[in-house]
Parts: C-alpha cells; sequence; structure tokens
C-alpha cells in the first residue's frame, strides 16, 4: 500500500521513554481498525536512549521515527504533522496504552467526513497500584474533568483540548498553524483557543480510550505548576482576552491565609517563599499519617499555588502584574433576550440562528438570569441550553416558575368590582 492510502497517522512525541514508547506500539498492533491503514511517527525530542532503534522493529504497520534536538513537544507534534501523509492526524502520547477500539473510535468521530471536528478521547488514569492521597487525589482530577465532557449539552472551553489524546483534521491543523512552538506548556491550550476561534467544534468520545500510565508525584506535579504560571504570562500576552479566565486573574480567595502570605511570598520576595514552602510542604506526610485529610488537602493547594505564582513572578521578570492582568471580561456589547416561555424547542433554535456572545434568560416578564460572554469557549448553541438550565440556572429557573405561579394565582384570585346600575345610583346618598 503506498503512504498516501494511509488514512491515519499518529504522532507520538517523546523524550527518553523509549520502554514506553514501546508500550503503546504494542497496544497498537491490537487495534481493531486495518494496520495496513495506519502510519506511526515517533518524534524523538532530544532522545539519547535508543528511541531511534523502534523502527528496526518489524510492526505491523507502517513506522517512522525523526529525530530533532530537545525542541519541546510542540516543536515534536508539528515536526510528526509535517511529515504525515494521513488525512486525520491522531496525538498520542506516550504514556498511553490505547484500547484495541482506539483507533476505530477516533475514525468513527470524523465519519461525517466534516472538517472542523476535533475529536478529544478518554484517558482513565492507571496509578501502578498507589493508593496514597496524592494520588487518589490525582485521579479524582482526571476523572472529573473528563465527566464534565461526559455531560450532554457540555460547552466545550479551549482547556478541554488534551494533547495527549486527540484527532483533528490534517488540513485544518495546517490551517490553523499547528501548535505555538515557543510554548513548552499549556500549547495544547492555546491550539485549542485558535480551533474555537477558526469554528473548529470539539467533541468528547469516551470509545477512544487508553490507559493513561501516570506516575506524577508531588515534586513533579509542584514543578508542573511553576510552568503553568510561566506559560499563562505568555498566554495573557498572546490573546489579551483570555486573561480574565486564566488563574492569575483570580482574587484567590479559595486560598487560606497561609496561602495568600505564600502568593505576596512568591511574587515579592521568592528567596523566603521558598524556604516557607519547604517547611509547609514537611507537614504533608504528617497531616496524611494523622488522615486529616481535609487539612492535607488545604496545605495541598497552598502548595501548587505557590509554585504556580512563582512560574508567574519568574515571567514577569520584574513588571506589574497589571501588565498582563485583566480584572475585567471585554465588553461583550448587551445580551440578547432569550423567553424560555415560548418553549425551549423554539429558544434552542433562536440559540443556533443567533449564536450571541451573552444572553438574558427570560419567563415572560421575569428575569431567570443572565450568562455573560466566556472567553476561551465556544459560541453558545441551542444544545447548550438544557445544560444550563439544570446546572448554572437551576435554582433561578425553579424560583421564577414557582414567582410566576403565585402571580397568576394572585391575578386569578381577584375579583373585579361588580358594575353599578342606575338604580343603585339614585339609591347613594347625596
Amino acid at each position: 500500500m503506498r503512504p498516501a492510502e494511509r488514512t491515519v497517522s499518529i504522532v507520538i512525541p517523546t523524550h527518553n521513554r523509549r520502554a514506553s514508547v514501546e508500550r503503546t506500539l504494542r497496544a497498537l498492533s491490537t487495534q481493531s481498525y486495518s494496520l495496513s491503514r495506519i502510519e506511526v511517527i515517533v518524534v524523538a525530542d532530544g532522545c539519547t536512549d535508543g528511541t531511534l532503534e523502534i523502527s528496526r522493529t518489524d510492526w505491523p504497520f507502517a513506522v517512522r521515527v525523526l529525530d530533532q534536538p530537545g525542541l519541546g513537544p510542540a516543536a515534536a507534534r508539528n515536526r510528526g504533522a509535517a511529515a504525515a501523509t494521513g488525512e486525520r492526524l491522531i496525538f498520542l502520547d506516550d504514556d498511553i496504552e490505547p484500547f484495541p477500539g482506539f483507533v476505530a473510535a477516533h475514525v468513527r468521530a470524523h465519519a461525517n467526513c466534516d472538517s472542523a471536528t476535533v475529536a478529544i478521547g478518554y484517558l482513565p488514569p492507571q496509578l501502578q497500584g498507589r493508593r496514597d492521597l496524592f494520588a487518589l487525589m490525582l485521579r479524582a482530577w482526571w476523572e472529573a474533568m473528563f465527566e464534565r465532557m461526559r455531560e450532554p449539552g457540555h460547552r466545550f472551553v479551549y482547556s478541554d483540548l488534551l494533547s495527549g489524546n486527540f484527532s483533528i483534521g490534517r488540513l485544518l491543523f495546517a490551517r490553523v498553524g499547528g501548535f505555538d512552538q515557543g510554548l513548552r506548556c499549556h500549547e495544547d491550550y492555546e491550539l485549542g483557543l485558535r480551533l474555537i476561534r477558526a469554528g473548529a467544534r470539539l467533541e468528547f468520545h469516551p470509545d477512544a480510550a487508553g490507559w493513561h500510565h501516570e506516575h506524577t508525584d508531588l515534586p513533579r506535579a509542584l514543578r508542573r505548576k511553576r510552568d503553568e504560571g510561566r506559560a499563562d504570562v505568555v498566554l495573557a500576552g498572546l490573546h489579551p482576552g483570555l486573561a480574565p479566565v486564566l488563574p492569575l486573574s483570580t482574587a484567590g480567595g479559595h486560598l487560606t491565609l497561609r496561602g495568600r502570605v505564600l502568593k505576596k511570598l512568591a511574587l515579592r520576595c521568592p528567596n523566603a517563599g521558598d524556604l516557607f514552602e519547604a517547611s509547609c510542604r514537611s507537614m504533608l506526610p504528617l497531616l496524611e499519617g494523622a488522615r486529616l485529610r481535609t487539612r492535607w488537602r488545604r496545605l495541598l493547594d497552598d502548595l501548587l499555588a505557590y509554585w504556580y505564582w512563582r512560574g508567574v513572578g519568574e515571567s514577569l521578570a520584574g513588571a506589574p502584574l497589571a501588565s498582563v492582568r485583566r480584572l475585567t471580561a471585554p465588553h461583550d456589547g448587551v445580551a440578547h433576550d432569550l423567553d424560555l416561555q415560548r418553549g425551549l424547542a423554539a429558544a434552542m433554535v433562536e440559540l443556533d440562528a443567533i449564536a450571541p456572545p451573552a444572553i438574558r434568560l427570560l419567563w415572560g416578564r421575569l428575569v431567570v438570569g443572565t450568562l455573560a460572554g466566556q472567553a476561551g469557549a465556544e459560541p453558545l448553541q441551542g444544545r447548550h441550553l438544557p445544560h444550563l438550565l439544570r446546572t448554572a440556572f437551576a435554582a433561578r429557573f425553579a424560583d421564577t416558575l414557582a414567582l410566576h405561579q403565585l402571580l397568576e394565582q394572585e391575578r386569578a384570585s381577584v375579583v373585579p368590582a361588580a358594575p353599578l346600575v342606575r338604580g343603585d345610583a339614585e339609591k347613594r346618598p347625596a
């Protein structure tokens, strides 16, 4: 089969994790989809562990290994996409072990030949038998993220795109410019924003699944938070309209007093902050051993926030936070009035026709509530409305319906005064 006839190109970036890549390739060898229509492109990003020799193994599909100096995962994915010949690209991290139906599910996601589809797959975490509090918290975080995307009518946002498991048309990927190679973290978020702005439709496909062999421990998680802080400053500079929804624009009300002190130290006196953080971190095992889980989680949140703000401070390099921070969302204009009293179906059709950035939900003359514009989110559509009424506006909608019923009952209970006849008027005293 000529390479041009292959329909799927799987791009796997890696850095010195040969054994992990080989596990991924073995799992791909068991796919239910025709292996002759698959090509796998492994991009060895500064590898020195023999990853290049993987291509010498006799795999049941075409495998190419591309070598490049350590330019980062964004550059590696772009390099693999540029070499791909398939109509669809599947981006897969090297620590994922795909289920047998993985490729077939991604192909089905694009079966209608809609070039705007971006399919996000499911990654259940495999924690290597760990049952410590940090591992359990990590599992809960992963599953909560996917549960949100499972909900019917979920409104996708830029941060829903996961570079470890998603598929996209090769032409669409090229049209939006691929990953931003200047980012070493949150490059998938930045791409997700540009895809939404370009009119792409993000979808969650749980059947496109694979085990995520998660080895993250606390030190690695804290380093990741530091990288996220650095990346968010860059994101705010690249896309100022996104700044209001980034953590660097939050007030930090979820932090404890200790957390607020750590935040100030991270931005103003990081050397002292590192010492204080190390002292606080030493308390985590003690709290876990005493089964004080609530206090353990509060301390962990404070530590994660500290390293996020350390990254922010490093990226600012002395510039004021106000230079990238936006405390208010950009002006969205007047919210579109949507009257639910005309029926849910009619309101959904109206939303699809207009796709307004903001809406004010009404029940006749009663106001249910207002949904302001949301930076980085896909346009409002009719399919989002039932979900909004079940979640964000559930209490307000119920209160509005109850108030409407009460007003109708009061109106019906008012007895109009009987009209006067001529005889009655004559009997009245002067």
